[in-house]
């Protein structure tokens, strides 16, 4: 069963609060471009980022950075509860720096961040989301200056408690042999874009077999193998656009697409423009 509590939004901000008690994984390919807060009130959930699965419990706070690969699934039991905050950092930024708080980019200063809170600081954490909710949910008068007050004050406390607790990510990475060897193949992909392996030689290189590369990579992250592999090229060839002056010819061919045909119709699947056009937009 799925129960959906709240869900609600501003101009800054998506906020969902959501109870499964199912074997639910995400099928959504998760690469977006606005920054995401997900805090477990209760339960436990396997979460893969960018390339390495993480085991997170109820009072941990996972933050992703804008086009990171990031998926959720079930850990030990399908019962959890969770409140996703989907925020967009250009639209808040104004705010959190005249906040003197430097921006999304200062609260967001880590690869993946997982912060487990103590469990004396969890309710002033939970109050604050429950805060921002209620402002949704009512709509009172200029109820959006009274989300962005709490997604401040949500801001700075995760920043203290950076700093008095460090990130745990090592402790919560998932050791098993399976999710090890997902992490090595996807590690590669995302360090060499470029390459233009079958799937059968991407199993050679790490000593499985086909069958088997394709489906634990599969399992662990919800993408393919070449899904995987194509969203680390548009998401290289997005740097490259943005950073550089090759043509979109000379981007797709130095990132091994078979043609341009089919360089343009994965970037415009994955980002829903065209090159040219996001070129145009971020430059």
């Amino acid at each position: 069963m799925e129960q959906v509590v709240f869900q609600g939004k501003t101009d800054e901000v998506e906020f969902s609060q959501v109870i499964r008690d199912y074997e639910y994984s995400m099928v959504d390919r998760h690469f977006h471009d606005t920054y995401e807060l997900y805090y477990l009130l209760e339960g436990q959930r396997y979460y893969f980022i960018d390339r390495q699965t993480y085991l997170v419990k109820a009072g941990d706070v996972v933050m992703i950075k804008p086009n990171q690969i990031h998926k959720t699934s079930m850990a030990e039991e399908s019962y959890h509860n969770r409140i996703l905050l989907q925020i967009d950092g250009q639209a808040l930024d104004p705010f959190l720096r005249a906040c003197k708080m430097g921006g999304m980019e200062t609260v967001y200063s880590g690869d993946a961040m997982i912060l487990t809170i103590p469990e004396s600081e969890r309710p002033d954490i939970e109050s604050l989301l429950f805060q921002i909710q209620k402002e949704m949910k009512e709509k009172q008068r200029q109820y959006e200056v009274g989300v962005r007050l709490k997604l401040a004050e949500l801001f700075l406390t995760l920043l203290r408690s950076q700093k008095r607790a460090p990130l745990l990510e090592e402790k919560q990475k998932v050791q098993t042999w399976k999710h090890q060897k997902v992490h090595e193949v996807a590690d590669y992909l995302l360090n060499h874009p470029e390459t233009e392996e079958s799937l059968e030689e991407l199993a050679k290189r790490f000593y499985i077999s086909k069958s088997y590369l394709s489906r634990i990579f599969r399992e662990v992250t919800s993408f393919t193998v070449n899904e995987y592999k194509n969203i680390n090229r548009i998401k290289k060839s997005q740097q490259l656009l943005v950073h550089s002056t090759y043509s979109v010819t000379e981007i797709s061919d130095i990132l091994g697409f078979e043609n341009l045909t089919y360089y343009e119709r994965v970037f415009k699947k994955y980002t829903g423009m065209t090159p040219l056009k996001y070129r145009k937009i971020k430059t």
